[in-house]
């Protein structure tokens, strides 16, 4: 049976936990040191990700399912097309290292942690939250199941406006588009293997391996301003998209013959 009042309740909860995480994000994006900047976000990040499971279980009655079971089902065969983009995009977007490995490493194994704790919480966020939310509102059939994974995925593709700056109206919007792709194979990862943690897996070694380079670079901050300063062109846009489409086409073939299978 349908709770709109339960839904609507979600929905709010999910603005509300928003809200302070972005106005963090504001004010650390001032922090001219970067390793700074990324503590106090994945520290807020840490302390959302558990509000929003304790919200689950209470209003939900259900726990996200972060196990070992199904993990490496969830990572290397529902999300097998995620795997191999996080190899592939490192020797994509090479640069030429500006300093060491081994003084790099560190660096590297930090960002490793802070984009794991980034996965962590749009994973609980978005999948545990929004999709669980849809589902419970629609039914765990055929109908809810699609309905759930693309509004969910949309509205995590959509939180990708706030990058919006003036000077990156073409990535953003890209963006935007490519994060609804993944997020409609997180949903179906999800949802096959019951378990959250391929998603928040998978998830932070994407973000990751779109990072791999800036920690080679001998002034971070400033390629990270470069970086999100500067716009990408429309070829730029098309290629990024025409990779990350398979993803969604992925998620449409497995909930198919998830369904048919049932």
């Amino acid at each position: 049976m349908k709770n709109k009042k339960q839904l609507i309740k979600s929905l709010v909860v999910c603005v509300l936990w928003l809200i302070p995480f972005f106005a963090v994000g504001i004010l650390c994006d001032r922090i001219e040191n970067d390793i700074l900047a990324n503590l106090c976000k994945s520290l807020l990040r840490l302390v959302e990700s558990v509000g929003i499971m304790l919200y689950i279980k209470h209003e939900y009655g259900m726990k996200l399912g972060i196990r070992k079971e199904n993990l490496f089902k969830g990572i290397f065969w529902y999300g097998i097309v995620i795997f191999i983009f996080c190899l592939v995009m490192p020797f994509l977007s090479y640069e030429a290292p500006e300093i060491a490995f081994s003084e790099a490493l560190p660096i590297l194994l930090f960002y490793l942690v802070v984009y794991m704790i980034v996965g962590l919480f749009e994973e609980i966020l978005c999948r545990g939250l929004l999709f669980n939310s849809f589902k419970a509102y629609w039914g765990d059939n055929k109908k809810g199941v699609y309905l759930s994974a693309f509004l969910s995925s949309l509205l995590f593709g959509c939180l990708h406006f706030f990058n919006l700056n003036g000077s990156n109206t073409i990535s953003t919007i890209t963006q935007v588009i490519y994060a609804t792709f993944f997020g409609m194979l997180f949903a179906t990862i999800y949802y096959r293997s019951g378990n959250l943690l391929s998603c928040i897996i998978l998830h932070g070694l994407v973000d990751f391996a779109g990072s791999i380079w800036t920690c080679f670079k001998a002034n971070r901050m400033e390629a990270i301003i470069i970086d999100n300063t500067t716009d990408s062109s429309i070829g730029q846009a098309l290629i990024i998209l025409i990779m990350t489409f398979p993803f969604a086409i992925s998620s449409l073939v497995q909930l198919r013959k998830t369904f048919k299978q049932g």
